[in-house]
């Protein structure tokens, strides 16, 4: 009995990682629900993280590939008015405009984008970190109840052996 208390003691006062190297926690909860839930949450993490750093690579490519259509545009428009040929001078107009313009829906497009990784990012950087922390407090706190109610049921069942 004088044992068990100690032991308990000592379970009670040591940090939940040193427990754990031990392997005297965390036993309680292996089959918790939210610990899966946490594992899930951090696969997704990494999987928006991923998504994140593909899709700002293409938002760079995709702005120089708006630049050059903006060069392009520039190109065309010199040449349509150096262009002696009225027709031709018209298709090098047409052409310089239809570029500019491609250049301006892609600029277009990635101010629409921008917001939505900037969101993507906030909910990576802030909400998720938040929401782990909230679930590792938590568990700590169910453990160390459930740890509670275990050293008691374990002191209850000594006293009536006991007796």
């Amino acid at each position: 009995l004088v044992l068990k208390k100690v032991k308990h003691r000592l379970v009670e006062n040591m940090s939940s990682g040193t427990a754990d190297a031990l392997g005297l926690s965390r036993a309680i909860l292996c089959n918790d629900g939210l610990v899966k839930r946490l594992e899930e949450l951090e696969r997704t993490a990494e999987l928006y993280k991923g998504l994140t750093e593909h899709t700002k690579s293409l938002l760079r490519a995709f702005f120089e590939l708006s630049q050059t259509h903006r060069a392009f545009g520039d190109v065309f428009s010199v040449i349509g008015v150096r262009e002696p040929q009225p027709a031709a001078s018209e298709a090098f107009v047409k052409f310089a405009d239809a570029h500019r313009n491609i250049e301006k829906f892609g600029i277009h497009l990635l101010k629409t984008i921008k917001p939505m990784l900037t969101d993507l990012n906030t909910y990576l950087n802030k909400a998720i970190p938040d929401t782990r922390l909230t679930i590792k407090k938590y568990l700590d706190v169910k453990f160390e109840y459930l740890s509670y109610c275990l050293k008691v049921k374990e002191m209850d069942d000594e006293e009536y052996s006991c007796i």
